[in-house]
């Protein structure tokens, strides 16, 4: 798989084995709120190239701490009883396309399935990795209705919206089990807009939706999420107007 710059992945390597490299930004033995219901090894991989308002993971958009791939292999090895998946998170994780198909292969190896959690920005990493059988499950946020200046207000970045239809329809053409994400914030998207994303998926014959709570990232401005009460009526208008399944998530302590 070879690296083409941020048309295919925004890797940057050094050292003397650049094949080995990992820009990492953490790991996390055991996850059960990644991939619901499977007990997950999540590896944060840094660099993102969207600048999304409330980005919980702000703080993996950039910067440099490489590590080999000989870490991750010793964490994921060492988790590798108690758990049966690698989720691949991010920053988004296919901003670095060789280190996620190493991490990828190495979770093949021990056993254990691989998911995926991205932006969609970059649907030719995601169509090889998908290719070479290395992922069995993708999580895929759409983030407001596909079309700019929507989806540019979302993530800070004209241009994305293709790439995420992209993704969509590459992972429907693959059979690979998808799972849509849509963070819903008090100002975006509105309900209409939600409905749109629905609308969307039906369209091309995706039948479910997951609606979550937007909630206020570290350091930045207190709000208020969307009670979820809304976010179940929300769910419910969406099942009944545009005719798939969608469900809510949320943490349930705000008096929703």
């Amino acid at each position: 798989m070879k690296d083409v710059g941020e048309e295919k992945g925004g890797e940057k390597e050094g050292g003397p084995d650049k094949s080995r490299r990992v820009n990492l930004g953490g790991i996390v033995p055991l996850s059960t709120v990644d991939w619901t219901g499977v007990a997950a090894t999540v590896v944060f991989l840094r660099g993102c190239p969207l600048k999304c308002p409330h980005c919980q993971n702000w703080h993996l958009r950039s910067g440099e701490s490489f590590e080999d791939l000989s870490v991750v292999e010793e964490k994921t090895r060492s988790a590798s009883p108690f758990v049966s998946c690698v989720v691949l998170s991010g920053g988004e994780p296919l901003a670095q396309p060789r280190a996620a198909q190493n991490i990828a292969r190495l979770a093949k190896e021990l056993g254990l399935k691989v998911g995926i959690e991205t932006c969609g920005f970059y649907p030719d990493v995601l169509r090889d990795l998908l290719e070479a059988d290395l992922v069995d499950q993708v999580f895929l946020d759409v983030k407001a209705p596909l079309t700019d200046p929507e989806y540019a207000r979302a993530t800070g970045r004209p241009g994305a919206a293709p790439r995420v239809e992209e993704c969509l329809k590459t992972c429907l053409a693959l059979e690979v089990p998808l799972e849509v994400r849509t963070t819903v914030f008090p100002e975006m998207p509105s309900a209409e807009e939600v409905g749109t994303i629905g609308e969307l998926l039906r369209n091309l014959d995706i039948h479910k939706l997951t609606i979550q709570q937007g909630r206020p990232r570290e350091g930045e401005e207190t709000f208020h999420p969307v009670p979820a009460k809304e976010l179940k009526d929300l769910a419910e208008a969406v099942k009944k107007l545009v005719g798939i399944e969608a469900e809510y998530r949320a943490r349930g302590d705000d008096g929703g």
